[in-house]
């Protein structure tokens, strides 16, 4: 899946390079396509309290949209689409203890062990929705709505199993008690191709009383070639 999220974003990128080069592309057409990556960290409600959770979790999101007019005004648009998304949780002391139990809990590592880091990754299809204001000037201001649905989750630990023992990478796939489904409100404004971006989990990421309430608040920013 890692590769799949990583060929969407390189395949959007290549879109973008080659629609902005284009001479034969005209104006209105590329009005009725955003193409945008959003690049942020996630801040993590409700995480473990017994672990260490990272202050920045590099997180990133890729997406496409087909806009829309709204009546007979030229600055609004409605603009419906598809994306990868993914949010990232990352810990320098804590692991899940089973990823396939009926309950998901973090534990601390043993203090024996050496270990670097552990990341939680949840990877979405999303369909975003978006209502967007652009002024002659560039300035632009966005409010949106996206759902996603889960198409990938795992953890990553960096470090040790054995006292004094190798440096080992260990990914554990298939996170159980996930909601297979994610609400999240989007607001961006910007000017241009370049916009700040914020969004909201209404729902936690895990099923209510079988893991962490979890719920991740993405800042960061918006790029949109055209």
């Amino acid at each position: 899946m890692k590769r799949i999220t990583i060929g969407v974003f390189i395949f959007l990128a290549f879109i973008s390079f080659q629609s902005a080069k284009a001479q034969s592309l005209s104006e209105s057409a590329m009005k009725k396509v955003t193409v945008g990556l959003d690049v942020f960290t996630d801040i993590w409600f409700n995480a473990p309290a017994n672990v260490d959770i990272r202050t920045i979790h590099p997180s990133a999101n890729g997406y496409i949209t087909y806009n829309m007019g709204v009546g007979t005004s030229k600055k609004i648009t409605f603009g419906i689409g598809l994306g990868i998304g993914n949010h990232n949780m990352y810990s320098n002391n804590g692991v899940i203890e089973n990823i396939k139990s009926d309950t998901i809990k973090y534990i601390p590592v043993a203090k024996d062990l050496t270990m670097k880091r552990s990341k939680l990754s949840l990877t979405y299809l999303e369909v975003p929705l978006e209502l967007r204001f652009k002024a002659k000037s560039g300035f632009k201001i966005s409010l949106g709505f996206k759902l996603g649905y889960i198409i990938d989750s795992k953890e990553k630990y960096v470090g040790n199993t054995a006292a004094n023992g190798p440096t080992r990478v260990i990914k554990r796939k298939r996170i159980s008690q996930l909601n297979g489904f994610s609400y999240s409100p989007t607001f961006r404004i910007g000017y241009k191709s370049f916009n700040l971006f914020f969004s909201y989990a209404l729902g936690p990421a895990f099923r209510v009383g079988h893991g962490p309430e979890l719920h991740p608040m993405s800042l960061g920013i918006t790029l949109t070639p055209f």
